[in-house]
Order: structure tokens, then sequence, then C-alpha cells
């Protein structure tokens, strides 16, 4: 834990990790104050929009009042929820992080001091992209002050939440890093059967059943990180997808609105806001599908252990043969919803039916 505490404090800071990442301590008045302060932040900001609602909320008409305020409660709900997730699941996020220390003991590597950094890089290019796209569309295409403050309002309550998915995001590519050691000392057992079915002896024999040992020791544990992690993140996948669904759908009365009254490049540029939404989400999804084929090349890398070797040393052959059955009969390795739906490439192709059908009612309401 101690190359990621820089990622584990960034979290702390926007209330997201409710432990400390110091050892011994489950949680430490550095982490109340973070809590405290960006709860109440929020729920000024909240009461805020509450008491003044014509300063943000579209009031011109009654669709699109109803349509602005329900993103504002929408987006109380989703926060608050998410801060309560945070604090119950807090106690199995420092069971991950106890079984990616046992995972690191047991296939060291050196490409995990670069995870952190790369994480931070991803995490603040997406940043820029979305800020840039949304501060210059309250301050350069918005015509009224009501749309500036909505804007620019909305634009901060919404990278919190996709600052969650990017909480979530570190774990999932935790978890692939983990698969992607697993099958590199996997690939290496492999050249060493194929040597050994050739010189090798009772010791080579016994070098490579040790390895594959390690190897079902670590499958067993990024197994079980898995579990760990649909338990901690299965409400969070819920409303992800709900938020995004939603917020796209409502998104797009608003492009359609413009285009019907001739404000064709407001529209375009309100699209390119929205962008952030699909971009980070597709993020999210990726990392969840590079998870599912690493499992998939686990298996195949499997097949292709030498066979002579597995007919000369018999442990070796139970070895290999438990491995591929507990591959087949364990359950598929992806993120979920607390079962009900899987967090991958789907997800993206049901929101683009659902905006394709809001387009054209929203169409046939506005005429």
């Amino acid at each position: 834990m101690d190359i990621f505490s820089k990622v584990i404090s960034f979290y702390q800071m926007l209330a997201l990790h409710w432990f400390s990442s110091k050892r011994n301590k489950t949680i430490d008045c550095e982490t109340i104050f973070f809590i405290t302060l960006n709860v109440c932040f929020v729920t000024a900001l909240f009461y805020w929009i509450y008491r003044n609602p014509s300063l943000v909320i579209f009031t011109a008409n009654d669709l699109g009042y109803v349509v602005d305020y329900s993103k504002f409660l929408l987006m109380m709900f989703t926060y608050y929820s998410l801060v309560v997730e945070s604090g119950f699941q807090a106690g199995i996020l420092r069971q991950v992080w106890k079984e990616l220390e046992q995972f690191q003991h047991i296939l060291p590597r050196a490409g995990w001091a670069t995870l952190q950094r790369g994480h931070f890089v991803v995490v603040a290019c997406f940043v820029f992209y979305m800020t840039w796209w949304e501060i210059t569309y309250a301050y350069c295409v918005c015509e009224t002050i009501r749309c500036t403050n909505f804007t620019i309002i909305f634009w901060a309550l919404f990278l919190l939440l996709h600052l969650r998915q990017f909480e979530i995001l570190l774990y999932t590519d935790l978890v692939s890093y983990c698969l992607k050691a697993l099958n590199a000392e996997l690939l290496w057992t492999i050249e060493l059967s194929k040597g050994a079915s050739r010189y090798g002896g009772v010791r080579s024999d016994g070098q490579i059943c040790s390895s594959l040992h390690t190897v079902m020791d670590a499958f067993a544990r990024t197994e079980h990180l898995i579990e760990l992690l649909n338990q901690a993140f299965g409400y969070s996948f819920t409303i992800i997808k709900l938020i995004n669904h939603i917020y796209m759908l409502t998104d797009t009365y608003w492009i359609v609105r413009g285009f019907i009254k001739g404000m064709v490049f407001d529209s375009l540029y309100l699209e390119c806001c929205i962008s952030s939404k699909f971009i980070c989400l597709m993020i999210n999804l990726y990392s969840n599908e590079r998870i599912l084929s690493e499992r998939i090349r686990t298996q195949s890398l499997l097949h292709r252990m030498d066979f002579s070797w597995q007919l000369r040393c018999d442990r070796g052959w139970r070895m290999v043969e438990h491995l591929l059955l507990k591959l087949q009969s364990s359950q598929p390795f992806a993120m979920t919803a607390f079962s009900m739906f899987r967090m991958d490439y789907g997800i993206m192709m049901a929101i683009a039916f659902n905006v394709t059908a809001s387009i054209s009612l929203f169409i046939q309401v506005s005429n």
C-alpha cells in the first residue's frame, strides 16, 4: 500500500476513501476532516441552489424546468448515496489493499511503481479536457447568467462523480495488472516446461511445479479481488449507469431544442461538453474489458503447457488440470452491479439506443 499512498491520499481529500493509508489505522483525524469539509461544501452548494432556483434552474417553460430540476435532485441523491457507500465499504477496500500487498509478495514486479503515476496522468488529462469544454461553454457560449451558473455548478458536481469513476478505474487497472503479471509468470513457466521436456529432470520439475503453485495462488487472490471490488462498488456501478443514462437523455433535450431554434453552434458545443461523460464511461469499460481479455489469455496459455513434460511429471499434470477446471468452473472475471448487469461495452450500446429514441421524442414534443 505504501507505493500507492499518494493516490489513496488524493481520494481521501475527495471523501471517497474512508480509511487511512497508514498501517494499523482504520481512520484518522485527517480523513475525518476531509470528509466533513467535502460534505459541508457540497451541502452548502445544494442549499444555495434550493434557495435560489431562478439563478440556476431553467424556468422559461415547464418541460425545461422539469428537466433541469430533475437533474438537480438526481445529482443530490447521487452524491449523498455515494458518500454513504464510501463509508460502508471502507472495510472492504482495506481488504482489497491487503490482498494486493500479498499479491505483490507472490509476484513482485517493477511495474507496480509506475501504476500510480500512470493513473494520475489519465486523471489530469481527463480533468483538463472536461474543464476546457465546460468553462469555455459557460463563459463564451452561454448568453445568460443562469446558464453560466448552471454550467459551472454542475461541472463541479459531475467532476466529483467522474472522480469516483476514476477511483474505480484505479482498482480495475490494478486487477488487470495482477492478471498481466500472472500471465507473464505463466508464459515463463511454459518456456521452462518446453526445456524440461527435453533436458530436465526432478530438479527442473520441482521448479516448474513451484511456479505453477505460484500461478494458482495468484489466480485465487485475483478471483478474490474481483469479488471484493464487486461488493465495494456494486452500488456505484448502478448509480453510474443510471445517472449517465438520465443526464445524456436530458442533455439531448437541450441539444435538440438548440437545433430547432437555429442555435446550431451552441448545440454542437454542448455535444462536445457531453462527450466527457462518454469518454469517462468508456475509460471505465475499457479497463473492465481488459480484465476479461487477460483472464481468457490465462486459459489459452495453460493449454500451451508442454504436453510431453506433463506426461512425464504426474504432479505437474494434476496442477495444470486443476487450474483449467478452476478457470472453467469459476465465475467470469467481470465487474457487475450486484450481478444485475455487467459493466462492459454493452452499456454504451444501450445508452446509444436510448439517446437515439429520445431525440425523436424530443423533436415531436418540441413541435
